[in-house]
């Protein structure tokens, strides 16, 4: 990060708590939720996956009925499972909404 911005910050009298909750945190909010987001797919990706050493969850649905070929419910499952991460993404899109200012929003 440019050190020009607690530098700033510091120069109108903020102390080192007020630089890092008022200028640094809201500066790195979009990279904070990118990685939040990235890992909360990425656990349900693993949690599906999970299921083939049987720990159940949607991903015990995909691998119970691949072993019996009733590729509709496998299928349904994995509809499932991808439902799961849109879920997740569309949560994390509205707290890039709600949490990023205007100014700091790709546009």
């Amino acid at each position: 990060m440019d050190r020009a911005l607690p530098d700033a910050a510091r120069g109108m009298g903020m102390s080192g708590l007020q630089v890092l909750v008022k200028a640094e945190l809201p500066v790195a909010m979009p990279l904070i939720l990118v990685g939040m987001r990235t890992a909360a797919v990425q656990i349900v990706a693993t949690a599906t996956i999970a299921a083939a050493v049987s720990f159940g969850g949607v991903g015990r649905l995909i691998v119970d009925d691949l072993a019996r070929r009733d590729f509709t419910l496998v299928v349904g499952g994995g509809v499932l499972a991808a439902f799961a991460a849109l879920l997740i993404l569309a949560v994390f899109a509205v707290l890039q909404r709600v949490l990023i200012s205007d100014g700091l929003r790709d546009r």
